[in-house]
């Protein structure tokens, strides 16, 4: 996300900068670092979304009903659902079998 932002400002310095010259060339390097930020946001939300939804149907802890119901979050909220479910379903989990192991 800060790589995304620190993309788009420089966009903007580049627009201010070169008001008065040819702009498009100075701005065409930095829309490209855009573009492949968001090209690699997008393969890392697929992918956690993947995982999230193999780690969530193969879970024995959770039923079939809540099954549904993360898979249709992660599928419309991926990213807001990703973190509640590393907290409530893996993190929790490490948790109590690390207590339960000392």
């Amino acid at each position: 996300m800060m790589v995304y932002f620190a993309a788009i400002v420089l966009l903007i310095k580049d627009a201010l900068l070169y008001k008065d010259e040819d702009m498009p060339f100075p701005i065409v390097g930095d829309v490209l670092w855009l573009v492949i930020v968001a090209l690699l946001m997008g393969v890392l939300s697929f992918g956690l979304m993947v995982y999230y939804i193999i780690h969530a149907i193969n879970n024995p802890q959770i039923d079939n009903n809540e099954k549904i119901v993360w898979v249709l979050l992660f599928v419309l909220a991926s990213v807001v659902s990703f973190p509640i479910y590393w907290y409530m379903r893996i993190l929790k989990r490490h948790e109590i079998v690390t207590m339960s192991a000392t």
